[in-house]
């Protein structure tokens, strides 16, 4: 398989995730401060810039980061690293059910493609531990917003990221603190996120059809 075509798919999947992401969460993403995640799901966890730079440098900065951070903050850090991973390989498998079906059209992936390329890909185990890590990385960042000197507890983390080139790492984290600093409650973002996507894996697995939920007036 052609991997600049795989590659150029796994981005038209992302941005078909994202996309889906607006309809399903639109009558949360009104809500003040919420109107930023699509964008953070899009360019820091799902597609951040300089990816190639991130999975080279990722696992060197989690043994540097052993050293120089405590236990909780290291494994939130690498749960981060490991939800990227399995996101990259969720999507390429997706990706590749695309190309060999024959559903992208004029580079775009309708709602209703991308969820039979999810369901053929047939990996609905991992998508419910992605779904998990994602909330737990949510909750992560939200956590980090509310500490005080934020600034001299991601120093050293700066420090070790680049050491290793892995300063991308560093900017979802920021990106993750900037968005988390402008909401008072991820609560219910997560809580719906984690109700709905579970739910969404379900109807695909077992092969039902999937109908968006209407949005709440």
């Amino acid at each position: 398989m052609d991997q600049d075509v795989l590659e150029l798919t796994r981005k038209a999947v992302v941005r078909a995730t994202i996309e889906r992401l607006r309809t399903t969460y639109s009558d949360l993403l009104v809500i003040k401060g919420y109107d930023g995640i699509p964008d953070f799901f899009e360019f820091n966890l799902y597609s951040p810039a300089n990816k190639e730079e991130r999975d080279n440098a990722l696992e060197n900065l989690y043994e540097k980061l052993k050293t120089v951070a405590g236990k909780s903050m290291t494994e939130n850090i690498h749960q981060i690293i490991l939800l990227n991973r399995l996101t990259d390989s969720l999507d390429y498998d997706t990706a590749k059910v695309v190309i060999e079906n024959n559903l992208m059209e004029d580079g775009q992936i309708c709602r209703n493609n991308l969820y039979a390329a999810m369901g053929e890909a047939n990996r609905f185990d991992e998508r419910r531990t992605q779904i998990q890590m994602v909330c737990n990385t949510l909750r992560f960042f939200f956590s980090l917003s509310k500490l005080p000197m934020i600034k001299l507890v991601l120093s050293p983390i700066k420090v070790a990221a680049s050491m290793v080139g892995a300063t991308s790492l560093v900017r979802t984290m920021e990106a993750g603190y900037e968005l988390s600093s402008k909401i008072k409650d991820l609560n219910p973002f997560i809580d719906a996120f984690l109700d709905r996507e579970i739910r969404l894996i379900a109807k695909l697995e077992a092969g039902n059809p999937v109908v968006e939920p209407a949005p709440i007036e």
